[in-house]
């Protein structure tokens, strides 16, 4: 009778193997909570988060690559979804937009107008994901695209267009950003919570995808790419 069981087990799990392949079959075996929590892993399929009811934003003071290829000043960020019920970051899919506010005045929220947006696709913005101790999190990297050298405050907001049209957006969030001259030291005391080869900060590469980048009204500007990261394995 064991050895009948035993064939049976063997058999489910080459099944399962050959479905899913190796990979993902050692992550389900490994963990087999994050199967139940999300059964399309069973068929190479992770669940996405249909129903966003919070976004949630952190960004600090970076360098990173511009919107012209060149070294730049701008923020690190790091951006989770939550779920109505969710305890954790969940995967998205949808279009992702990042307001970049200057001169940040956080009294005169009724009169912003953005100094600049950038615009993710879903396939362009789930490159940004991994999942960690937090669940599902994306991280980039957003230029500040003014050329001035001084010291200034900004203001980040992150806007999430579901695919059937549900809109969410975060708060803004108040970054100082360093001048040009101080940057390069006030990066170097970075708290580190986006690890730096996800934030694009590497030339073009082949492969890599695009963002679409928006001025203010009073200005107009083309289509831009910013290198975003390779999706890592």
């Amino acid at each position: 009778m064991k050895t009948h069981v035993s064939f049976w087990l063997f058999a489910i799990c080459g099944v399962v193997t050959t479905a899913v392949g190796c990979g993902s079959a050692g992550v389900i075996f490994r963990e087999p909570s994050k199967l139940i929590r999300d059964p399309g892993l069973a068929i190479g399929r992770p669940r996405t988060e249909k129903h966003v009811a919070k976004v949630v934003a952190l960004w600090e003071a970076s360098l990173g690559t511009g919107i012209d290829g060149k070294p730049a000043r701008g923020f690190a960020g790091q951006i989770l979804f939550f779920g109505p019920k969710s305890e954790t970051g969940s995967r998205v899919r949808g279009t992702v937009v990042v307001y970049e506010y200057d001169d940040y005045d956080p009294e005169l929220d009724d009169d912003l107008v953005p100094l600049h947006s950038f615009t993710f696709e879903p396939d362009a913005w789930d490159v940004h994901r991994t999942e960690g101790t937090l669940g599902h999190s994306y991280s980039c990297f957003i230029p500040y695209v003014n050329k001035h050298k001084d010291q200034v405050n900004c203001g980040l907001k992150v806007e999430f267009t579901a695919e059937n049209g549900h809109k969410v957006t975060s708060e803004i969030t108040e970054v100082l950003l360093p001048s040009r001259s101080s940057a390069r030291r006030a990066a170097a005391l970075t708290r580190g919570f986006v690890r730096h080869e996800q934030l694009g900060a590497k030339p073009v590469g082949k492969g890599q995808a695009d963002a679409k980048t928006q001025n203010s009204p009073a200005d107009t500007l083309d289509s831009l790419t910013i290198p975003l990261p390779k999706r890592q394995h």
